[in-house]
């Protein structure tokens, strides 16, 4: 409940009583997902950005995928008109929330060549991408370095796009946060990990295997 609800809530009970009593009943009969895809439609009609952050990861909870909340932005068009649909993507785009799109980049020979090891803060966060894979390197120490994928194991969000808290990275879609010295999903705890991509170090030079 935003803080004007809750104020409203308080300052005029009835009225809100009335409000949210109204609200529930009208939507009874859709399901989750489709009422978050129509809010979907609604916050972009009318430019709340962050109506739009609220409910476009609530959708994809729900079962949504990235190809209907896109349809979703779209069928605001009519109403909302061509800027604030553009608007919207990319504020979709920023929380990697759309679908992807085929990267035709062709593949360079040294691809699997991420860089030397001194290019890597030492126990920080380190974003690295590649045609068509992004990845975190963490370096542990002088000669050591993981290497993750940078999808989100639960909402398949870019975690190169996420908040970067040094040693740990938190996803933007869902707040998980995870630890990168062992890849491990520290809130919710328990849940699926980072994917570990295997590289090597030689030379000096941190590798892809």
């Amino acid at each position: 409940m935003s803080k004007a609800l809750t104020y409203l809530a308080k300052s005029r009970p009835d009225a809100a009583t009335h409000l949210l009593g109204f609200y529930k009943h009208s939507v009874q009969a859709l399901d989750e997902k489709t009422r978050h895809l129509i809010q979907i439609v609604t916050k972009v009609t009318v430019g709340t950005e962050r109506g739009l952050r609220q409910y476009a990861p609530k959708a994809l909870k729900a079962g949504a995928s990235r190809e209907e909340i896109l349809d979703a932005v779209l069928m605001a068009f009519p109403a909302a008109g061509l800027n604030k649909v553009l608007d919207a993507i990319e504020i979709m785009r920023e929380m990697d929330l759309l679908p992807e799109i085929p990267d035709d980049t062709p593949t360079l020979p040294n691809d699997k060549h991420l860089g030397a090891m001194n290019d890597f803060p030492l126990r920080r966060m380190q974003t690295v991408q590649r045609p068509g894979a992004n990845m975190i390197v963490f370096r542990t120490d002088e000669t050591q370095a993981i290497v993750y994928s940078a999808r989100c194991p639960h909402s398949k969000a870019n975690l190169c796009k996420g908040t970067d808290h040094g040693d740990r990275v938190e996803c933007r879609v869902h707040n998980w946060i995870f630890d990168l010295e062992s890849g491990q999903c520290l809130n919710p705890a328990g849940n699926a990990g980072l994917e570990v991509i295997p590289s090597v170090v030689r030379d000096g030079q941190l590798i892809l295997l």
